[in-house]
């Protein structure tokens, strides 16, 4: 059973996504219609996975949306290890978030 973490400005590079394993980052905004609905499915693959979630709120923390390249909401970025291995655009559903997960495990 992985957990959520709602990021809260904590250096992202050495404390969110430079452990080993995988990390899935959420970048949302609170008024998304789609980011709200993926929450729910969040909670159920954090349940369901060894994958840490880590939650962005891209209105707190405009700088990732350069840095991800982010173009519309909600995005999913996979990290493998560090890396970028998957960029997921729009709402997702619980069986295509296992997919990759499991596809990186």
């Amino acid at each position: 059973m992985s957990k959520i973490i709602n990021y809260a400005g904590e250096d992202f590079e050495n404390e969110i996504i430079s452990h080993t394993g995988l990390t899935l980052v959420d970048f949302y905004a609170i008024w998304c219609g789609p980011c709200q609905m993926l929450e729910k499915v969040l909670a159920e693959v954090a349940s369901s996975s060894e994958c840490t979630i880590v939650r962005v709120d891209v209105d707190d923390y405009p700088e990732f949306g350069t840095k991800f390249k982010i173009r519309g909401l909600p995005m999913l970025v996979l990290f493998k290890d560090g890396e970028i291995v998957e960029t997921l655009n729009g709402f997702q559903t619980f069986d295509e978030i296992m997919e990759k997960i499991n596809l990186h495990s």
